[in-house]
């Protein structure tokens, strides 16, 4: 980003002497649209090199990646360049400017390498949710959400799903909830709680998360729901949609064989009671 950010100054202060003696006409894009643009910017830069396409030779056609950014912002190179000298006339209101792209890209550079960080637990760990991971309802009828899956690995178990509620869904204080549970009571509670989650009604997708450290080897099982109600009237509309569910802990790795046969085990035993 320095190495770009000094050819960019270098490249302006250039331009700014070419424009010195132009009148300062009000610029065909607004402050915060100039802004974005040259965070766009700056981010193609980034990917033209990271590809190493700068090294293409005659093949390298700086126009052809970069027209996708003046048809976004619908403007002519050469009114580019006019913005470029209005704003920078106002050397510390320039600075701001930048000030903003820089931190942009601060972000985004930051959420990106968050994401790969995730993309790679999310692929060597074990998702412990083993049923389709995609409801529509009342398409898909209205499934029984609840888990109960055994534990035993140390280690942070993390419950997590993309849920939308939609405004015809008469569902009362609709949550996703999890506990941590043992079959007797003895030197101890039964169950430890995760923070429960309230979901929202406003029919757009969030990811909804709750977690909790394995507190005990006593406590042999993870049970909750996904997405529970308090209804008292047995009949009611659900019109919701719930896709991405992951159940994991970051501890429990794909070569971890023992336990995956046990959930599997555990999930025959499952499906032949529902078929009683």
């Amino acid at each position: 980003m320095n190495k770009v950010l000094i050819i960019t100054i270098a490249t302006i202060s250039a331009l700014l002497f070419s424009c010195s003696k132009q009148e300062k006409n009000a610029p065909k894009l607004s402050q915060e649209d100039f802004t974005n643009m040259l965070i766009d910017i700056h981010i193609a830069d980034g990917t033209l090199s990271a590809q190493n396409i700068y090294r293409a030779g005659k093949n390298y056609r700086p126009s052809y990646y970069y027209n996708s950014i003046y048809e976004k912002y619908d403007i002519l190179p050469a009114e580019f360049d006019s913005c470029v000298a209005y704003y920078a006339h106002n050397t510390s209101n320039f600075t701001k400017i930048y000030d903003k792209v820089i931190d942009s890209l601060n972000r985004l550079e930051t959420k990106y390498r968050i994401d790969i960080k995730n993309a790679k637990l999310e692929q060597d760990t074990i998702n412990l949710w083993k049923r389709k991971d995609h409801w529509i309802i009342p398409k898909n009828g209205k499934p029984n959400l609840n888990f109960n899956i055994p534990v035993k690995q140390r280690g942070i178990y993390t419950v997590s799903a993309d849920i939308r509620i939609f405004k015809k869904d008469q569902t009362e204080n609709p949550k996703m909830k999890a506990y941590f549970w043992k079959k007797d009571t003895i030197g101890g509670p039964q169950k430890v709680h995760f923070n429960p989650k309230m979901i929202d009604r406003d029919s757009i997708f969030k990811t909804y998360t709750i977690q909790l450290e394995y507190p005990d080897t006593i406590y042999t099982e993870l049970r909750g729901n996904l997405f529970s109600w308090e209804n008292d009237l047995r009949v009611f509309t659900q019109e919701y949609e719930i896709k991405n569910i992951k159940i994991f802990n970051p501890e429990m790795k794909p070569d971890t064989t023992e336990i995956e046969k046990e959930i599997e085990r555990h999930l025959n035993l499952e499906n032949i009671y529902e078929l009683k």
